[in-house]
């Protein structure tokens, strides 16, 4: 939020805001309820700064990755208990798999890009089908 408070004076006239929320915001996950609900207010201002921006021609839209293969994961948890832990993240998703940073990036440079022109306010969800099916 203060990123973009404090960005907004010089971004320009086309400019593109992409908010990181998360699949979290759409679940009630025990033990995640600060973490859900700080995603979620985060939908709820890529909404509020769309319609706020608009007229500078500022378009914002977030993104909502399901679980990423990132170093965190095995820094946080060691090696064994990390390959654990994706391995059941990865058997839950309708795709069978959980995504790698490199599909989340495309995702954002799709909303960075000229080709996502007409999209405000939207949440695109890359997360194997987590919370589609």
């Amino acid at each position: 939020m203060f990123t973009v408070q404090k960005a907004l004076p010089v971004l320009n006239e086309g400019a593109s805001v992409i908010i990181n929320a998360s699949t979290a915001a759409d679940r009630g996950t025990e033990g995640f309820g600060a973490y859900s609900a700080s995603k979620a207010a985060l939908r709820t201002f890529t909404r509020t700064w769309a319609t706020e921006l608009k007229g500078r021609g500022i378009r914002v839209n977030a993104i909502s990755p399901g679980p990423i293969d990132t170093s965190g994961i095995t820094e946080l948890m060691g090696e064994d208990n990390a390959a654990q832990f994706k391995a059941g993240q990865g058997s839950r998703l309708p795709i069978g798999r959980i995504g790698r940073p490199e599909e989340a990036a495309a995702a954002v440079a799709f909303l960075a890009s000229a080709d996502s022109s007409f999209m405000l306010a939207a949440n695109l969800y890359v997360d194997g089908g987590e919370n589609q099916i």
